[in-house]
């Protein structure tokens, strides 16, 4: 990351105004990054492996307005953030989704614990569905609004849990500050783009967060949940409906649709 770069990113999710390592600068860039960067796996899907590198990510969700899963999100956050000044460390999640918050789960979602005043924060901008909008304080344990919902983190044994609220509590993942080296993401990442069961590999899905709703697409299906808590819920019956998707909710450009075209010709 450099100056250039992290100029480029700015104008990428719609910041303006100065940066600095305070939370007022967190906040914005974590409520704007979800909005303007799509949550997307069409390179798992169509049998990309997504790279990692820096420069790459940078490339892509930047300057190619693509998206990202969990990886390439919080990793283009997280050198953003460090450029910034930010103390910032990579942490891996075991999702429960939809599952037990105890249930049995692999380290496979990336996150972020930024360290600001002598507190910790939770910061992700990778989790689709229920993706963050702004900071989580750490060891806060009662509920915490975010400019889309309700969400807390809780205590389990030595792991810490993160719920959000949607008519009950649901978990999310189970994560411990525990150190994790490059080499760790690269292997979840490796083994959630390439094995055949992977939900990313099987599964086209999208999601983007702004200040009126949540927005996730899978299963030929384009669910909104609006602030106020309604749901809308749009079947996606043919392919000319998903490609215009793409760019109308999503906000991505034809590079993104021209990957799906391919994989489709060859099915």
């Amino acid at each position: 990351m450099n100056q250039s770069k992290l100029e480029k990113y700015l104008e990428r999710i719609h910041y303006s105004g100065e940066t600095r390592v305070d939370m007022g600068t967190l906040k914005k860039i974590h409520q704007l990054h979800p909005q303007y960067i799509p949550f997307e796996n069409i390179d798992p899907y169509t049998g990309i492996v997504p790279s990692l590198n820096s420069d790459d990510l940078f490339q892509k969700l930047v300057m190619e307005s693509r998206g990202g899963y969990c990886y390439e999100q919080n990793l283009l956050l997280s050198e953003v953030l460090k450029y910034i000044g930010f103390k910032v460390e990579l942490q891996l999640g075991r999702v429960v989704w939809k599952r037990e918050v105890e249930s049995i789960a692999a380290r496979t979602h990336l996150l972020l614990i930024v360290e600001m005043d002598e507190q910790k924060y939770l910061v992700d901008c990778g989790f689709g569905t229920a993706t963050l909008t702004t900071p989580l304080l750490l060891n806060e344990e009662g509920p915490q609004q975010t400019p889309n919902g309700l969400f807390m983190i809780s205590r389990i044994g030595n792991t810490n849990a993160l719920w959000t609220w949607k008519e009950k509590w649901l978990p999310i993942y189970r994560f411990a500050l525990e150190h994790v080296d490059p080499v760790d993401v690269e292997i979840a990442n490796w083994y959630l783009s390439t094995h055949p069961e992977s939900n990313f590999k099987k599964n086209l899905i999208l999601s983007k967060v702004d200040e009126k709703a949540r927005y996730t697409f899978s299963n030929h299906l384009l669910n909104i949940r609006w602030g106020a808590g309604e749901k809308e819920s749009i079947p996606i019956e043919n392919n000319e409906q998903l490609f215009q998707m793409l760019k109308d909710t999503f906000g991505l450009k034809e590079n993104a649709v021209e990957l799906l075209k391919q994989k489709i010709e060859k099915q």
